[in-house]
């Protein structure tokens, strides 16, 4: 069994900027470790970014707007994590995304998103007005 988990699970995916404006576009970064016993080919992650208009955290009972999905929005090399040796842990992963309007916003990634078997998580953001 193939078995890919967050790097940092506390903290698994940081955007790059403290703060982030509505005019200007940010990287996303996370990072995959092998968790297996067996070393990995070359593997796709998936990053979506959905609105949450009612604030984070957000509410899973309620559907939210997808305004970017890597595997339809996104450059598939971006998303594209090399070969991992087991018990390794990959390159830092950060791909460029936004602007997005005003609002809250989860940036969820899903590591080996083509081969179904890695960690899933969110992380929720606040973007404000460019001064």
């Amino acid at each position: 069994m193939v078995s890919v988990a967050f790097v940092n699970p506390d903290n698994p995916i940081t955007p790059d900027k403290a703060i982030i404006h509505d005019n200007e576009a940010f990287r996303v970064q996370w990072s995959a470790f092998n968790v297996g016993a067996s070393d990995l080919s070359a593997f796709l992650d998936r990053l979506v970014v959905t609105s949450i208009p009612e604030g984070c955290p957000g509410s899973d009972d309620v559907d939210h707007d997808v305004v970017f999905d890597s595997d339809v929005d996104g450059d598939t090399a971006d998303y594209t994590e090399e070969d991992l040796s087991a018990g390794k842990a990959g390159a830092l992963m950060q791909p460029s995304v936004g602007p997005f309007p005003v609002g809250s916003y989860r940036l969820t990634v899903t590591l080996a998103s083509d081969i179904s078997e890695g960690d899933t998580t969110f992380r929720c953001i606040e973007i404000v007005p460019a001064v």
